[in-house]
């Protein structure tokens, strides 16, 4: 039997939701565990499937058989040949002019022999055979399916590019701009670092892409003067330079700086789909790194302690995607694919994106009076070799894992509760997290009778400014190494250690910057 498609942008699929309730991750045996995990796999799977038909859970597998097949995943198409290749979609929705035309196209492959990934941007201006249309760019390829039958514009694009690519292409996920946008508040913004500064002076403006700036139409120009009263050739006035109408109110101009970033949800999705950027990022090729950037970071939030240890933003996430994401992989799948993401590191992802440069397997021209990219020699050999061997790509191809071992760390912190007051490390690290500071974990001190909140610094005082934006949020003590001491100078400290080893022994998490833990003055956090 066929599996049918979930498709979460479909209203006609919420025609029912069962009551909601909230996730529960702690429990006080294993076997609270797993049953909450199947429970609420299983609710989710039926808010997401029902009226869609989707495979679900099996009414006669056992409770045992059930926990599994949601703790464990069901297995992916093209784990038996060791790539399971999935079609990575953006779209602008409703409300942005061609709300269908994919302007983001990845292809993700996981190879489950070696737990790597490999992402592969495709150029939206690619042209390629589509049936019933001929040649296109590869982007109409979604939108030509939403026309013709809603619904079938994700598995169009899918065969179109397997075709192209010469690769089987089971599964899409794609998304509207506002649900990535809603997605990235959702989980606290993401950290992103910037490998170098840029502007970008005409990034278009939501809803005012065709507004007028105040430009008078050439009907309001003309005038009704009859001949007689028109100036003779004599009296005419000097010509001045001919200047075309000012659309700039069309436009915003957007600045990021080098380095490390807490981007929001507007943020983050302007720093993907900027054009015309300066310093080399107004390219397709640096564009798409970018975006390929930020997905690293999102996963790296939506796995982190911050995210895990709270239900409310849990909640958020799974209903921004129902809203804003369609796709056709069960629940049972994308368990198994989480489970492959979770552990994720960037030494494990190869990047490749595909442009116009000279060693490129497409090339530049114009059809029509439009800019596509065509395969070199009308041949797409070339291209389908990158692909079947995008696994296998030299260290230079991989800019994000190269840039990754030049750019400075991310400060990451560890929180204790030094007092007896429930739920203080975790609210702080809420708190924090929004900050754009990494908590890595949480958890109870050893001596819960501190009275006023202490920050060990671990870093020997090369960190000194986000120390001192630590101190000031938390009204902090601050305890330094003697050689801390000497390079923050701007920090008064509330205690020196010549070697730092005594407090480094509190820490329980190795290669952290600073260590938290709170005292009673740090109570009113869990009253805000």
């Amino acid at each position: 039997m066929e599996k049918l498609k979930i498709d979460f942008l479909k209203q006609k699929y919420e025609l029912h939701h069962p009551k909601k309730s909230s996730l529960l991750f702690f429990g006080r045996s294993l076997a609270i565990v797993l049953i909450v995990l199947a429970t609420a796999g299983a609710a989710f799977s039926y808010r997401v499937s029902s009226s869609a038909n989707s495979r679900g859970v099996m009414p006669n597998l056992s409770l045992f058989s059930t926990l599994r097949h949601f703790v464990e995943g069901s297995a992916l198409k093209g784990e038996t040949s060791d790539r399971v290749n999935i079609l990575l979609m953006g779209i602008g929705g409703e409300g942005h002019e061609g709300p269908q035309l994919t302007d983001t196209i990845i292809l993700a492959s996981y190879q489950p022999s070696s737990g790597n990934i490999a992402m592969m941007s495709l150029p939206r201006d690619m042209s390629v055979p589509i049936p019933g249309y001929g040649y296109s760019k590869v982007n109409h390829a979604n939108a030509y399916g939403e026309m013709d039958k809603a619904g079938t514009g994700g598995p169009l694009a899918s065969k179109v590019i397997g075709q192209i690519l010469d690769q089987s292409i089971p599964y899409y996920i794609r998304v509207d701009f506002s649900g990535f946008e809603q997605l990235i508040n959702d989980i606290g913004g993401a950290d992103v670092y910037i490998d170098r500064a840029f502007t970008d002076p005409t990034y278009p403006t939501l809803g005012r892409e065709y507004d007028t700036c105040g430009n008078v139409s050439l009907t309001e120009q003309t005038t009704e003067s009859t001949p007689e009263q028109s100036p003779t050739i004599e009296e005419a006035p000097p010509i001045a330079p001919a200047r075309g109408p000012n659309y700039s109110c069309r436009f915003e101009t957007l600045t990021f700086q080098e380095g490390w970033m807490h981007m929001d949800g507007s943020t983050a999705l302007k720093f993907v789909r900027s054009r015309h950027g300066t310093n080399g990022e107004g390219s397709d090729f640096a564009r798409s790194a970018r975006q390929q950037k930020v997905l690293l970071a999102v996963k790296d939030k939506v796995f982190s302690v911050s995210t895990f240890l709270n239900p409310a933003r849990l909640n958020r996430i799974l209903e921004t995607l129902q809203k804003n994401i369609a796709t056709n992989m069960d629940v049972p799948e994308m368990l198994r694919l989480a489970r492959a993401a979770k552990t994720l590191g960037e030494d494990r992802i190869t990047n490749r994106v595909i442009d116009a440069s000279e060693d490129s397997p497409l090339y530049s021209t114009t059809l029509n009076g439009a800019f596509v990219l065509l395969p070199k020699n009308d041949d797409w050999k070339p291209l389908q070799d990158i692909a079947a061997n995008v696994f296998n790509q030299k260290s230079g191809q991989n800019r994000l894992a190269h840039a990754s071992e030049e750019r400075p760390k991310f400060v990451k912190i560890e929180i204790q509760n030094g007092t007896n007051l429930g739920g203080l490390a975790l609210k702080t690290s809420q708190l924090l997290d929004g900050q754009g500071f990494d908590v890595v974990k949480v958890g109870n001190a050893v001596s819960r009778d501190y009275s006023h909140t202490v920050i060990y610094d671990l870093t020997n005082g090369a960190r000194s400014s986000e120390l001192k934006a630590l101190r000031d949020f938390l009204k902090a003590d601050v305890t330094l190494s003697a050689t801390g001491w000497m390079v923050s100078s701007d920090i008064v400290p509330h205690g020196i250690s010549v070697t730092g080893e005594d407090y480094e022994k509190l820490a329980t998490e190795p290669n952290i910057d600073f260590l938290i833990i709170l005292g009673e003055n740090a109570s009113p956090l869990v009253r805000n």
